[in-house]
């Protein structure tokens, strides 16, 4: 009997200790997210930093003269270029005269214009990011997603900074009317989409960008979960030509040419008028030399 209870004791020690030594080998946060939730997570680590706010300030409509703008306006954008780059919709900075970018490290920087192509809804701005570049992010495939991928929606919906959702590709290659225009081969998705989501991005879970939140299909105006990306492809084919930053001489270009135009029409408008006078002149010399000769 004493040797059947050591035997017991020793058995349930060694089961104790390879109980303790499982559970100390099994990480203590296993359980607490599935696969999905980690990759979710480690794609918006990766995502965030590449996504801005876009604050402007516009005219009143009507009002001609305009010395300070009164109206204001928030949407987001995606860094293209670690030196300042970024992307965002048209609609977002169309008609602003002032643009200010908020980085997810707490900079508020100027932004201008550097070019926009209005039939695809798409702008890129520019800042000075100084000695501390941005966060440039990685550009996906938008030809290779598939419906029921899962996606996930960063921007500031609401002025509300770096918000994620999540949702599903609905459908690809869609085609919506908003405020007159035709946009074509959107990618319709699930994850919602807000006022102020307009220029953020919509990313895969490997936080490549597949796509440019541009669009909402709401009777309220909020999320109904019925949202609109523009495809990266198409950014990836438009941007070239928009990163190409027009000359900021035109203007001066323009006043030098029209200078020159009216000093041209004035020089030969007094060219006209000398031979004109020359051509009198002439006339009534000739006129002279007829009456002398009469007389003679």
């Amino acid at each position: 009997m004493l040797i059947r209870l050591r035997f017991f004791t020793k058995c349930s020690g060694i089961a104790a200790l390879i109980l303790f030594a499982c559970i100390g080998i099994v990480p203590t946060n296993a359980s607490a997210f599935t696969a999905e939730e980690i990759a979710t997570m480690r794609a918006y680590e990766k995502v965030a930093p590449s996504v801005v706010n876009i604050t402007t300030r516009l005219c009143e409509p009507g009002y001609f003269f305009c010395p300070v703008p009164t109206m204001k306006g928030a949407g987001s954008g995606v860094v293209l270029r670690g030196d300042g780059l970024i992307i965002t919709n048209y609609h977002v900075v169309y008609g602003a005269r002032d643009i200010q970018v908020t980085i997810p490290d707490g900079r508020r920087l100027k932004a201008r214009v550097i070019s926009s192509d209005p039939d695809y809804d798409l702008t890129v701005i520019k800042v000075n990011a100084g000695k501390k570049p941005l966060k440039a992010i990685r550009l996906g495939d938008s030809d290779a997603l598939k419906i029921g991928q899962r996606v996930l929606a960063v921007g500031n919906p609401f002025g509300l900074g770096e918000t994620l959702t999540a949702g599903v590709v609905s459908m690809t290659g869609r085609t919506v009317k908003d405020k007159g225009k035709v946009l074509r081969d959107l990618i319709q998705t699930d994850a919602a989409i807000n006022p102020g989501n307009s220029g953020g991005a919509l990313v895969d879970l490997s936080g490549d960008l597949v796509g440019i939140c541009t669009a909402i299909l709401s009777p309220t105006g909020a999320s109904v979960r019925v949202g609109f990306a523009t495809p990266v492809n198409r950014v990836k084919a438009v941007a070239p030509g928009l990163m190409a930053p027009r000359p900021r001489n035109t203007g001066l270009i323009f006043v030098i040419l029209l200078t020159l135009l009216v000093l041209g029409s004035i020089f030969v408008r007094r060219r006209t008028d000398a031979g004109s006078d020359d051509a009198l002149q002439l006339s009534r010399e000739g006129e002279k030399e007829q009456c002398a000769t009469r007389q003679s």
